[in-house]
């Protein structure tokens, strides 16, 4: 029986035979006469037996070696990593053979590598699965030259700033120079009259006032440039250090005749995470409040994602799987105070803020991921292929998106602060919590601000605060104060004060506001507190004095509110807290 040469026969990544000049000889010694063929291959049983005994190692003499080429098909992003899983389609003849993936990430968690494989022809058995790191002497990945490539870019901008902030020095100092040279008396020329200085002065002063401003303005925007610029060096010297290390993961298989199988590696890794964002809009003509839900998805794994099925998970992997301990509470004598540690250098933080975009006046939709929703957990299917790029530039993917009618209210507190706060509550009608983001808040189609929220579970009301309404006029009058003496001898004192609020309705509409404020409460039975205004049924006074008060005003109506009490004791009692 004529034994293959494993030698003499490579094969692709895609299982393909390619002859060779050993193969051209396996054939040749097939027409050889049977007794030279039978000593041929004794003689490399032999061989192959000998190695594998010398290396320890239970694997037959004649296993071939298969380097897989697994695509990413899918990932799954988790808040602060992802699970990767690899793809690939390969025909196998019958035997024992080891299956490489290689060129797989150095930061791989090995405790969660998972192999799974089919073959459709049956037969398949699979021996064991091992990972190993992989060193190569290849040069700088897809991520970090793309990082390389953003450095660059970053760099060509900021040159160019600097170039443009010399102009605006520039024009500043020829501004300066421009006012001094026509204003400084000069000898045989007429003084200049008031109105030409006057005008000179002022038509200088704008001149000047514009250009320093744009100064400013080029300047905070270096600044931008330079955080980002930091920031991308950071991350390409932590690329570079694992940029000539990955790990390759080998498999054993046993095949009893050749098939094609299905292969599907899995592996967790860090450096990849998202955290929701929002943009809230609100039609004040429908009463209704949008809300689109979006995943900001990042990594830095230095591995491309590209046309990939994406899947955003709320859960977090291997936290909190175990019930903490218990340990016992003593009391006991407090030891001496430790000398106090030398304060650690302050960690810039990445401001996950989204950028303001300018709206159109008609919204696009978008087409939401399917969300379903586990015991303990959250996952959204987003809909497409999607291509997130090594590097940790930021990408958002639509989840979900709610229309549901919203309530509308209005605040002040006009003792902090002239201003009316709106504010709209909307109940959270989705079977899937919203966790906790950042919501960029827009009041018919005009960016109102950017806010905080935290996680609103499912049949939950969530009020999200939508910023100063400039339609709403808030006006403190100044405070007025009465003293006058009290008692038969005149040794007690009173003193009466009263502040008036004026609120302007500049919408078309009737409003309803709820105003805040307080009285003084008494710490002592010596100090007599009376409350004279506001009064009646729409106030809601507390224990400490704080009340609300609610308001209603018409379409273009003003209304005076006025706050009024008076503070009694006696003249020789040292009273605080008054104003």
């Amino acid at each position: 029986m004529s034994m293959p040469n494993p030698i003499d026969r490579t094969r692709s990544a895609r299982g393909g035979d390619f002859p060779a000049a050993g193969q051209r000889n396996a054939m040749a010694l097939k027409r050889m006469q049977g007794p030279v063929r039978r000593r041929f291959a004794m003689g490399r049983i032999a061989v192959a037996i000998g190695l594998a005994l010398a290396g320890g190692m239970a694997v037959p003499a004649y296993a071939e070696t298969f380097t897989i080429d697994a695509k990413i098909d899918r990932v799954t992003v988790y808040p602060d990593r992802a699970l990767v899983r690899r793809a690939a389609d390969q025909t196998i003849p019958a035997g024992e053979h080891a299956l490489v993936f290689a060129n797989l990430p150095a930061s791989m968690d090995e405790n969660s590598l998972q192999f799974n494989a089919s073959a459709k022809e049956g037969g398949l058995q699979i021996l064991h699965v091992s990972s190993e790191p992989e060193f190569q002497n290849a040069s700088q990945s897809a991520g970090i030259a793309n990082i390389a490539t953003q450095i660059k870019e970053l760099e060509r901008q900021i040159v160019a700033m600097d170039d443009q902030i010399a102009i605006d020095n520039n024009q500043i100092s020829f501004i300066k120079q421009y006012q001094s040279g026509h204003s400084a008396p000069v000898k045989d020329a007429p003084l200049l009259s008031s109105e030409a200085f006057v005008g000179l002065m002022s038509f200088t002063q704008d001149k000047l006032l514009g250009a320093m401003q744009t100064r400013r303005a080029h300047i905070s925007e270096k600044d931008q440039l330079q955080a980002r610029l930091e920031l991308l060096r950071q991350r390409q010297e932590q690329a570079q250090g694992n940029a000539n290390e990955s790990r390759k993961v080998v498999v054993s298989v046993r095949l009893a005749r050749p098939a094609s199988i299905e292969s599907l590696l899995s592996y967790v890794i860090d450096g990849a995470g998202w955290q929701p964002v929002y943009d809230a809009r609100y039609d004040s003509g429908k009463g209704t409040l949008s809300l689109n839900y979006f995943g900001q998805v990042s990594q830095n794994t230095s591995e491309d994602w590209s046309g990939v099925n994406l899947t955003l998970s709320t859960a977090r992997p291997v936290s909190g799987v175990l019930l903490p301990e218990l340990e016992p509470w003593r009391v006991d004598v407090a030891a001496p105070p430790r000398p106090m540690p030398m304060p650690r250098a302050a960690m810039r933080s990445k401001s996950m803020a989204a950028p303001i975009m300018e709206e159109a006046a008609d919204a696009a939709s978008y087409d939401v991921a399917q969300a379903q929703t586990q015991t303990t957990n959250t996952t959204f299917q987003v809909p497409g292929k999607q291509t997130i790029k090594a590097g940790g530039q930021e990408q958002r993917v639509p989840l979900a998106t709610l229309a549901e009618p919203a309530t509308l209210s209005y605040e002040l507190v006009p003792a902090e602060a002239e201003a009316v706060f709106a504010t709209l509550k909307l109940r959270n009608s989705q079977d899937f919590p919203l966790l906790a983001g950042t919501v960029n808040a827009f009041f018919d189609n005009e960016f109102i601000a950017a806010a905080a929220i935290k996680t609103i579970f499912p049949k939950e009301d969530l009020e999200l605060a939508m910023g100063v309404d400039q339609a709403i006029s808030v006006k403190r009058q100044p405070l007025q104060r009465f003293t006058e003496s009290t008692g038969l001898t005149g040794t007690g004192t009173r003193h009466t004060y009263e502040y008036v609020t004026e609120i302007r309705n500049n919408r078309k509409q009737p409003v309803e506001l709820v105003l805040r404020d307080r009285f003084p409460v008494s710490g002592d039975e010596k100090i007599d507190v009376r409350r004279l205004e506001p009064s009646g049924e729409n106030i809601a006074l507390q224990g400490d004095g704080r009340y609300k008060q609610t308001l209603t005003l018409q379409a273009g109506e003003t209304r005076k509110v006025a706050l009024k009490f008076s503070v009694q004791y006696p003249k020789n009692l040292n009273v605080s807290g008054l104003p």
